[in-house]
């Protein structure tokens, strides 16, 4: 038993027994809903899951950023999912040893066309971080409004750190705040820019290991 709506607004959405009818971005998805799992999960099926849990973790902090500025919607795959794929692609598992390490150089949590980032030093003093970049707005004062984002991670730390708006192109650094829990581990550290109007960014770029 189940029901389903047809709106000449919204599309066709419902259910009738385990057939699921949504209405996603103006696609028409049929799908048949997954059996309740009576077993217990399988090693590698449990890693699976634990990588899952730990992207999702990693992006909680610039979530809301990269569900607008993760590249251009595909078909039925949003900026989220996206970003999402770029995190999973890079939490390598290693089924053997049961590990998953994350390949940091590789995760992106920015995706666009701005005049990209030409960052300079990165300088860590106990409780603090200091970012600095050259201002290659070549006059363009448009450009020199865009706004540095700044995102940490840490050695065995599964959340992030973001930084939104953190500084103009123009002043050339950012001094930020080490989160506590971050504090005297190894940090990794990316960097892009937004404009003004927050409608154009920069692929971000990672800056490297730091401790």
């Amino acid at each position: 038993m189940g029901k389903l709506y047809d709106s000449l607004l919204s599309g066709t959405s419902g259910r009738t027994g385990r057939i699921v009818v949504a209405n996603v971005y103006g696609n028409e998805i049929t799908r048949v809903r997954p059996k309740k799992r009576t077993s217990q999960p399988t090693a590698k099926q449990l890693l699976i899951q634990n990588r899952m849990k730990r992207c999702a973790e990693f992006m909680q902090s610039y979530r809301a950023y990269a569900c607008k500025h993760f590249g251009a919607r595909n078909g039925m795959k949003s900026c989220y999912n996206l970003a999402m794929t770029n995190l999973m692609e890079n939490f390598k598992i290693n089924y053997k040893d049961s590990v998953i390490t994350p390949d940091y150089p590789k995760i992106f949590f920015s995706k666009g066309n701005l005049l990209a980032a030409l960052p300079l030093s990165v300088k860590v003093t106990g409780s603090q971080i200091e970012i600095s970049w050259q201002n290659n707005a070549a006059g363009d004062t448009e450009r020199e409004a865009d706004m540095a984002q700044i995102l940490l991670a840490a050695e065995d730390e599964n959340l992030t750190a973001f930084v939104e708006n953190a500084a103009a192109r123009s002043d050339g650094s950012y001094t930020a705040n080490i989160p506590v829990g971050f504090q005297g581990k190894p940090l990794y550290i990316w960097l892009a820019f937004r404009s003004a109007n927050a409608e154009l960014v920069s692929n971000s770029q990672y800056l490297g290991a730091f401790s």
